[in-house]
């Protein structure tokens, strides 16, 4: 089993192997994900701490590991906050490690802009208006729905998972 990584200091926790996996199935819920062989994540982190680069490369090598909804096969790459606002490069989900505040902004308007759907196991996300959905499954499983920003960025998910989750 793979150890879990440390996060930045902005976040008190650790990305977990669990965390992962219930980000996964998350995104099983989500309607333009369905029947799909291949998902491709970008694992988003701020150029501004030096160790979060290091920390998205082991976050992604998990995720590649891992299988997607309905065993779609999960393609990985890594992102900085600016890559991730500017880049064309398709991604279907955004994974959010620990971002500065002012970081909320560029991912929220890239999340709308590209139609993306934001992860992130940082409540902070949900503070900053960046993640469509926050998935933290230490001390127990929460996940919190961002209406808002999934509407703003598209995202439609089933009527089961919405009524399973908090909605903010």
């Amino acid at each position: 089993m793979v150890e879990p990584i440390a996060a930045a200091s902005a976040f008190s926790g650790e990305v977990s192997q669990a965390d992962l996996q219930a980000a996964l199935r998350s995104l099983g819920f989500l309607t333009a994900l369905e029947k799909r062989s291949a998902i491709q994540l970008g694992v988003v982190y701020s150029s501004n701490d030096p160790e979060a680069k290091s920390q998205a490369q082991r976050v992604a090598a998990m995720l590649g590991k891992l299988s997607g909804p309905g065993s779609a096969s999960v393609q990985v790459s890594v992102l900085s906050v600016q890559e991730a606002a500017q880049s064309s490069q398709h991604v279907d989900a955004l994974y959010l490690l620990p971002l500065p505040y002012d970081s909320g902004k560029v991912i929220s308007d890239a999340v709308k802009r590209q139609g993306v759907v934001s992860i992130s196991p940082d409540p902070a996300c949900l503070e900053m208006s960046a993640c469509v959905l926050y998935v933290q499954t230490r001390p127990t499983m929460t996940i919190v729905l961002d209406t808002a920003l999934a509407q703003a960025a598209g995202a439609r998910f089933s009527t089961v998972f919405t009524m399973m989750v908090k909605r903010r």
